[in-house]
Order: C-alpha cells, then structure tokens, then sequence
C-alpha cells in the first residue's frame, strides 16, 4: 500500500501522463496518416496528437507528408482560389491556448507560405476560419497547421494534410473583392511558417501566447498581450530560422518579403461601434459579400468570412455610437521616439529600432500612419507596413486605431441578378 506521502506524486505523475496522451490535432482537411483520413488504411499514428521531435529531426509533418504521391496521400479536401472554409481541431488538452498559423506548400513539404494567423486562443475553438488567397497556385498542395502551445513544455505541433486547390469563386459578387486582396498580398509576398522549439535557435516563452515576427496579410490577434519568443526568431527584421530556405519561387533575395497584417484589435477602452482592424467597404443591402460584419465589438476582424464558428475573443462591450473609432493617444515627450536615433528619412519618423528597450509593455507606436511596432517582452518590435487602403493614429498609444484611407468605388461592385 501506498503511504499518504506518495499520493500527490502518483496523482501528479498520472495527471501529467493523461495530460500527454491528450493534446490537439487536425481533423478537417484530414492529416497524413490520421485516423480521419480515409486514405490512411491501417497505418494510422495513434499519437498525432505529439509534438513534432524537439531535435527537429521530423520537420516537417513528421515526415509523413513523403505520402504525397500514393494512395496513402491522395487528397482529403479541394478548395478554391479566394474561397472560405474552416480548418477543425479536436482533442483534449489545449495547453491553455497558444499561437498557430495554416500554411500551403506546393514543393513538397520543403517550405510552407502562411495563409493565417492566429495569435492567442488557438486551440480553444473547433473551427477556425481561413480563405485561400485568390491567386493561389492550382494543383496539390499540402495544407499545415502549426500551433505553439501556451502552457506546458516548449514545443511545436505540426499536422499536414494533402490537399487539392483547383476550380474558383462562383460569387461574382467577389470578384472585385479579391481582386483588392490580391493587390494587397499576392501569395509571393506572404511569409514562411514561424519555426520555434525544435531545436533551430527559437524558443517560445512560456506560459505566453508567442506574437509571430511576420504573421502575414491574413491574421487574428485574440492576444494583444502576446510575447515575442527568444533567440534567432526574426523579430529583428531578418528571416526567421528556416523561413526563408529552400524556396524556387520569388525573386531570390535573400531580404525577406514583409506583409502587412490585416487584423490588430483594440483594446476595450477605445472600441466604438466596430472592432479594430482593416475595414472593407462592402455594398449596402442583404447581397453576400466576402467580408462578414462582425458579431462582437471586440471580435477580431478577419479578412476572410467565417463559415461557421468564430475564432474565440475576449468579449468587450460597445458603447453606443460614433462612426468613427477614437483612443487616447498618450503624449510623448520630446525624448519619446524621436531620441532614438531611428528618426529621419531613412525610417520614417518616429520609430524605435528594432530590439530598443522599452518599458511600456504592450504599447503600439503609429509612425506616420503607414507603419507600426509594439512594444512587447520589454523591446520595441520590428516595423510593419499597414495594409493597403489603411493607416493609423500616428504616437504611441496603448490602444491601435486603424481607419481607411481609400474606399472601394461602389460601381465596381457587382451583385448577383
């Protein structure tokens, strides 16, 4: 028999084993070698659900995406250029949430464009909704959802699945829509996957929702409080380990291709009657559109409509009514940005170099109001370019405003007969 002295051990050594033999894995579109997937016959990997080798010895898709190519590999979903779905994550131990991007690879595993990116609260719904950029390449593919969990040891989960991107919109309506959105990211200008924990000099902070350094055109951030991970991780304005590698498209450089991301909500304290983030103009009246109105004020826009359920938000009320948002924006002494050394024609006004300490944690600064930074882990991040049609209040300010700065002409808007 076992004396009271062991118990808590035993409970504790029991918990953590059930805690590791129920994390999360992809469902829809269905992974190599998963017991959703059809195509996986007997070999099935039981503990999907593991995170990929801290020696990074089995990145990517711990090796199983070799199947592309056999019957074990066929496809498990088609998807088409400029169209909306939701990938699904099951499972028991979300680890508290944490950070996750879907990516696309059409060379076989070798590297993986970012298609979104979600920062705090993944997995803590089912359903997450993404949008294939419209000008997509046709032709198979493999989808991948990478996820870097908040609470337990520093890892990184990998699921990939085959896929099939081919066909296009039916909704003419979209057509202008997506149009605007190519111009805005084209598929080549869209970063590579973040990389962390497995053993390429990128390590994620624990207990904290990791910010990604470029989470690209197409991201949510349920998390404003997110944290930069350490090391070698590309938030000094250089690639992130393995980011950038193995590549045939693009142009060559070895500088890489920074997109603006579309979705930076608004804390509670500034939030009005819309959310924060990049605004669409979309056509009046009950004709469909690619852009849904937003349920919550705090609900995170997203660039791509969401089929079924929501990314989970942190739920803030809205007051009642002006049009337009407003925030107060601290005021900066004479040695607030300007002091940096970073001021001038070379970086727009008013920046921080990337890596400058600063001390007011989870602060955004507007530089000119086409680009930002934030304050995040005790340094001033990387700067980033507002989307296309955007800006920003220019300063510094714990809350980031995002307005128009060009609208879509409404007779270019066509709607269905």
């Amino acid at each position: 028999m076992f004396s009271s002295v062991f118990t808590p051990a035993l409970v504790a050594l029991f918990a953590g084993s059930q805690l590791a033999a129920a994390h999360m894995e992809l469902s829809f579109p269905a992974p190599f070698r998963s017991k959703f997937n059809p195509n996986a016959g007997s070999d099935i990997d039981y503990s999907m659900t593991a995170p990929l080798d801290k020696s990074g010895s089995d990145y990517p898709c711990k090796g199983y995406h070799k199947a592309l190519g056999t019957p074990a590999g066929k496809s498990t979903a088609t998807f088409a250029p400029g169209s909306a779905h939701n990938f699904t994550i099951v499972g028991g131990a979300a680890h508290g949430g944490g950070s996750c991007q879907a990516s696309l690879s059409y060379d076989g595993g070798k590297t993986f464009t970012v298609i979104s990116s979600i920062v705090g609260g993944c997995p803590l719904a089912a359903n997450f909704p993404f949008t294939v950029p419209s000008d997509a390449q046709t032709g198979d593919a493999i989808f991948a959802w990478t996820w870097f969990n908040n609470l337990g040891n520093r890892e990184m989960y990998m699921n990939c699945a085959a896929v099939t991107i081919a066909g296009g919109s039916s909704k003419r309506e979209e057509v202008v829509e997506r149009a605007e959105i190519k111009e805005r990211a084209a598929f080549s200008s869209r970063p590579q996957i973040f990389l962390a924990n497995i053993n390429n000099g990128c390590t994620t902070v624990d207990s904290a929702d990791v910010l990604f350094p470029n989470p690209g055109p197409d991201a949510v951030v349920n998390n404003p409080s997110a944290k930069q991970a350490s090391g070698t991780c590309g938030y000094d304005g250089t690639a992130a380990p393995g980011s950038g590698s193995g590549s045939g498209s693009g142009s060559g450089s070895s500088t890489p291709t920074t997109a603006a991301p579309v979705v930076i909500p608004a804390t509670t304290s500034s939030v009005q009657t819309r959310p924060g983030g990049v605004f669409k103009e979309t056509p009046n009246g009950p004709a469909t559109t690619a852009v849904p109105a937003t349920t919550s004020a705090a609900a995170p826009a997203f660039s791509a409509p969401v089929v079924s359920a929501p990314v989970v938000s942190k739920p803030t009320a809205a007051p009642a009514a002006p049009t337009t948002l407003q925030t107060a924006t601290k005021a900066t002494s004479a040695a607030a940005p300007a002091g940096t050394g970073t001021t001038g024609s070379g970086s727009g006004a008013g920046g921080f170099a990337p890596g400058t300490p600063c001390t007011d944690e989870g602060a955004w600064n507007c530089i000119n109001g086409s680009s930002f930074q934030r304050c995040a882990s005790g340094s001033w991040s990387a700067v980033l370019a507002m989307a296309a049609g955007t800006k920003c209040t220019t300063g510094v300010s714990d809350t980031f405003v995002v307005a128009r700065s060009a609208r879509l002409p409404r007779r270019n808007i066509v709607r269905n007969a």
